[in-house]
């Protein structure tokens, strides 16, 4: 069933990202910068209450490598589209 279900998660993933592109990176990447930012303005009136503390932090941190994650997909998407794209000529 797991297998199942990560197969299932890769391939909606690429079918977004050659159906969207770039867009969807940054999509992603957008939302992500949002919900760690929200989270930080939050965090002091979480502070009256040390799991929720400990909770905010680590979704914080899992944000923010998920966010990493996707820039890291990003340049390899740019990478790669970089690569097909012919030379523009240059003038002198």
């Amino acid at each position: 069933m797991i297998r199942f279900i990560t197969r299932l998660a890769l391939a909606i993933d690429q079918w977004l990202e050659r159906t969207l592109g770039r867009p969807y990176n940054l999509i992603l990447g957008i939302g992500l910068i949002v919900e760690i930012v929200r989270r930080l303005i939050d965090l002091p009136a979480r502070l009256d209450s040390m799991p929720h503390v400990a909770g905010e932090v680590v979704v914080v941190v899992i944000a923010t490598l998920l966010l990493i994650h996707q820039i890291g997909a990003l340049s390899h998407h740019v990478e790669r589209v970089g690569r097909r794209k012919p030379a523009a000529p240059q003038e002198d």
